[in-house]
């Protein structure tokens, strides 16, 4: 058994199944696309793929890679985005990035299942990867932004993600930690999400509301109490004794920017919660919610890439 895997009981009600493996080029160099089956016991099976780089110097560790909304996109989508992967490999990472498949990504099929039961499958997928696919697991990152970056809490407040992982990269966000408020709270709150988001869409499926009341989408004027306890339930911080915000040496690292979407406040909500090691950047003079699209976040991110590789 790898020394980062222990048994955890949770974890053993996932089972992944590899479906396919095929070859392509990415960034100039060979690259693998993983077909996996995600199968939880509570859950509908999901399917995700993986597009794998190997870094180009013996490796160093791995750089796990996750995206927002249901996270059906690769990371590596665009200038930035692709900067940052390439100095990731030049710099000895092998380089893991989780898409989702399905209109609903890690929500397929599991309208209803709630945030916090169906990203189980995130910290399984890093349990799995070190198991099969990573060469050396002595330096494990975590990387994500705005549903990327929620992946990650999820995983460290309910799922035991800090004993596979060294280090985690959050960025826009995590928008999801004070839902009730953020979504019901008083105009001037300063985590309040503004109207348009996507994320109101997200809650309402994947808390079963869609066409069932369309309380987010709608922002209903007095929504009911079982609405506000439940997204209080669901969200990365709340009273419950069984979240966990204590990473013992994990280290964990936010960047955010002025953000339109007011997720760099809904960052620092989890950050302050937060018991054992962390770093907080914040960028006043941007306001993007795509950190990691943005030159100034993805210089940022790569410096604590360097920072911990070098």
């Amino acid at each position: 058994m790898n020394d980062k895997i222990t048994p955890n009981s949770e974890q053993d009600k996932v089972v992944i199944e590899l479906i396919s493996e095929t070859q392509q080029v990415f960034l100039g160099r060979p690259s693998s696309l993983l077909v996996l089956a995600i199968t939880d016991k509570d859950l509908s099976t999901r399917n995700v793929t993986i597009r794998i780089t190997n870094s180009d110097i013996d490796a160093k560790g791995a750089l796990v890679l996750s995206t927002g909304g249901f996270g059906t996109s690769f990371y590596g989508i665009g200038l930035q985005t692709n900067s940052t992967i390439n100095f990731a490999l030049l710099n000895g990472l092998q380089v893991f990035e989780i898409k989702w498949e399905g209109q609903y990504g890690w929500g397929n099929n599991n309208e209803g299942i709630g945030y916090t039961f169906a990203l189980r499958g995130y910290t399984e997928i890093v349990k799995w990867l070190i198991q099969n696919k990573i060469e050396n697991t002595s330096t494990i990152i975590c990387h994500g932004g705005s549903g990327g970056s929620m992946q990650i809490a999820y995983g460290l407040t309910n799922h035991k993600l800090e004993q596979y992982i060294d280090y985690a990269i959050l960025v826009a966000g995590p928008p999801t930690s004070d839902l009730d408020r953020g979504i019901f709270g008083q105009q001037g709150y300063i985590a309040l999400w503004p109207n348009g988001l996507g994320g109101f869409g997200i809650t309402d499926y994947i808390l079963g509301w869609r066409n069932n009341g369309n309380y987010c989408v709608n922002r209903v004027a007095n929504p009911p109490s079982f609405v506000i306890k439940k997204l209080e339930e669901e969200s990365i911080v709340n009273n419950n004794p069984n979240k966990d915000y204590n990473y013992n040496s994990v280290k964990l690292y936010f960047v955010n920017t002025n953000d339109i979407t007011n997720a760099d406040e809904q960052g620092l909500i989890f950050y302050n919660k937060i018991t054992s090691f962390k770093s907080w950047k914040y960028l006043p003079q941007e306001n993007s919610h795509n950190v990691g699209g943005i030159e100034a976040g993805a210089i940022e991110i790569r410096s604590i890439i360097n920072q911990i590789v070098n």
